[in-house]
Parts: structure tokens; C-alpha cells; sequence
């Protein structure tokens, strides 16, 4: 449901070089020491490896990161969110595909029963920042290899730390689950996809070598991903319900390998 909903405008706009100021972006070389701010659409990161999405799609309030081009890190600099029990926005940090949307060199999407090796490092701070929140990833599947679509599969999220009063929606299905080195409670909910959300029990702000195929191989287990569909995008970043300025994420990276042989 985290819908770029104005990427494909925005995107056609930065193409033609017109317009892009209106809309929060500021184009920015790669290798640039000053902060791109993006209040819509994307900013390309490490040779366009990774992309940092503003990604307000459950309300029409303002949002605007302070973003290191090279380096993809990122801070939330403004946050006028007050959604209730929505979720307003989720501002990160990807590689492979949203929505359509792809990087370059992330080796995805890549079919669940080929997965040799799935792994990332991220940290983030600001775990005092004002409001309702949490940090997260976001993984997901498609049923097929074509991640040019909204995803059809599933939608695997693995928080990491979170406010009191953000919780996952659907039903707690497990508690206590061992994986990648914790403890974490299972949740699931069926909408246009399946929806299953793993909540450490421990918070944390920093993982490294996370085994993103341990989680995918337990849903699997649960019926709630299928071995023949396809990891098309891993995320990482904030889900903001209320306020969540100074949230800061540092040092994403993926790594994926498949039993073709490709890393």
C-alpha cells in the first residue's frame, strides 16, 4: 500500500529537467557533499544502487528528507503527519523495485526457491523522535518475474523498533519466533496481498548480515509466500503515523545471490 502515487509525473518532470523545484526535488550528482531535499518522488543513491523515496501515500500532509546522494543516508527534516491509526507515509531507503520502479545492480527480483544468499546491513537513529512510528523493512513479492505491477504476492515487513501505540495490523499468528539472532512476534493480515509483519521482541537500531531468507523461509513456512514467487524489492526505513522529525537512516546495503551464480 506504500504507493509513490505522483512517481511516474514526477519522474517524466526531472526527465525534462522542468518543474522539478515545484515538486521538492533538487537534482544532485552522485558524488555531491551537500543534502538533496526531497519532499516527492525519488533521489538516486551509490551510482543509483539504491533509491531514497519521500513516499507520503496515506495522507496529504507535508514530508521533506535532508538525503546524502552518495551515500543514500537520510533524515527526516519535516513531518506535519496526524493520521490516527493510519499510516501516513514511509520514507526509505530500497533496492530492486516499488512499484515498479527498479534500481540498477540489486539482482532482483529473484525467485524465493533460487535465493542462495539474502542479507542486509542498516542502523538508524533518532529512537527519541517525537510522535508514532517505527522502523522497519519492507519486502516484496511478486507472483511473477514482471515486478513492472503493483506487487500481487506478499508483503513482508520486519520491525525493528516502534512507539507505543504503532502496531501491525491484522492478527497476531505467533510470539517469540527465533530467527537471524532474536525473538520476534508474527502478525498477518489478507489484503490484496498477503501482509505479514515480523516485531522484535528486543528493539534494536542497527543490524548487520540481517538473514532477509530466514524470514522469507519461515513465511514460506506458513503458507504466506510461495516458493515459485519472486523477492522484488527490499526496504528500509520509517512508517510515520504522527510527527517522526529527526529519524536518520545510515548505512543500508543489500546482498543478494541466487543459485544462477549471480551476486
Amino acid at each position: 500500500m506504500k504507493r509513490a502515487r505522483l512517481l511516474t509525473a514526477l519522474s517524466v518532470l526531472v526527465a525534462l529537467g522542468g518543474l522539478a523545484a515545484t515538486y521538492g526535488i533538487t537534482a544532485a550528482p552522485s558524488d555531491s557533499a551537500e543534502p538533496t531535499q526531497l519532499c516527492q518522488g525519488t533521489v538516486r543513491a551509490d551510482d543509483s544502487r539504491y533509491a531514497v523515496m519521500s513516499n507520503v501515500w496515506g495522507a496529504e500532509s507535508t514530508q521533506c528528507l535532508d538525503v546524502d546522494p552518495g551515500t543514500g543516508a537520510f533524515q527526516v527534516v519535516r513531518s506535519d503527519h496526524d493520521n490516527g491509526d493510519n499510516v501516513a507515509a514511509y520514507p526509505a531507503i530500497y533496492a530492486g523495485c516499488h512499484w515498479g520502479d527498479c534500481t540498477a545492480k540489486s539482482e532482483l527480483p529473484a525467485q524465493v526457491s533460487h535465493l542462495r544468499t539474502a542479507t542486509s546491513n542498516w542502523s538508524f537513529s533518532g529512537n527519541n523522535a517525537p510522535g508514532q512510528w517505527n522502523a522497519a523493512y519492507d519486502l516484496w513479492f511478486h507472483t511473477t518475474e514482471d515486478a513492472n505491477r503493483s506487487p500481487d504476492g506478499a508483503e513482508l515487513m520486519i520491525w525493528l523498533d516502534h512507539t507505543m501505540g504503532a502496531r501491525p495490523k491484522g492478527t497476531v499468528v505467533a510470539r517469540s519466533v527465533p530467527i537471524a539472532g532474536a525473538t520476534w512476534d508474527v502478525s498477518y493480515a489478507n489484503w490484496d496481498w498477503n501482509h505479514v509483519v515480523y516485531v522484535r521482541t528486543s528493539p534494536t537500531s542497527s543490524v548487520r548480515d540481517l538473514d532477509l531468507r530466514a524470514f522469507t523461509r519461515d513465511a514460506v513456512s506458513r503458507g504466506y509466500i510461495r516458493d515459485w514467487w519472486y523477492l522484488s524489492g527490499v526496504e528500509a526505513g520509517f512508517e510515520l503515523w504522527r510527527d517522526g522529525d529527526g529519524l536518520a537512516s545510515h548505512g543500508f546495503s543489500t546482498r543478494i545471490q541466487s543459485v544462477s551464480g549471480r551476486a
